[in-house]
């Protein structure tokens, strides 16, 4: 994400301070990726036990952004991930995905109570700036018992973009 500092007047009323012009910050985020990947199933015949998809949820936006599509938490012979299918969002400066005991995760203690997950690929170092279908890789620490809630978030602004339930498949 790009910062952009902006000096200059509002509705045609110039604004003075400290003996010049006020200035704010306006947050261009970088353009988001698209994507179209996804973990295919293996073959039964190959001895791998191919993906087994643990829970699920669709996404709802929250606090008047859009968020939509389904994330699955799944479990392969690497490990377990996050597979998000048809993904969209509206992009903002420093958005992240958080996997939470929460299962409406769209407050700062339901955010603060799970684990920030990083996406490969992402802005700046892990922002959820992918579109489409994708997977991101979960660290082998992730209790898949604990996770009932995705959340994004704009940990900048302490907003969030949406959420995700998480309820178990099968």
């Amino acid at each position: 994400m790009r910062r952009r500092t902006v000096l200059g007047a509002a509705g045609g009323l110039v604004v003075l301070g400290g003996g010049g012009y006020l200035g704010w910050e306006l947050f261009a985020p970088e353009r988001a990726t698209r994507v179209d990947e996804e973990r295919s199933m293996a073959s039964a015949t190959d001895g791998t036990r191919g993906v087994e998809v643990l829970k699920r949820g669709e996404f709802v936006g929250k606090a008047g952004h859009r968020c939509s599509g389904t994330v699955e938490l799944a479990r392969d012979d690497t490990g377990l991930f996050l597979q998000f299918r048809d993904y969209e969002q509206t992009p903002g400066p420093d958005v992240f995905c958080y996997l939470t005991p929460a299962t409406d995760p769209d407050t700062t203690e339901a955010i603060e109570a799970g684990v920030k997950t990083l996406v490969d690929g992402g802005a700046d170092g892990g922002e959820m700036t992918k579109t489409g279908t994708f997977t991101q890789s979960l660290s082998a620490g992730v209790d898949v018992d604990a996770t009932n809630g995705v959340g994004i978030w704009c940990d900048r602004f302490a907003t969030p973009f949406g959420a995700a339930t998480l309820s178990p498949v099968g």
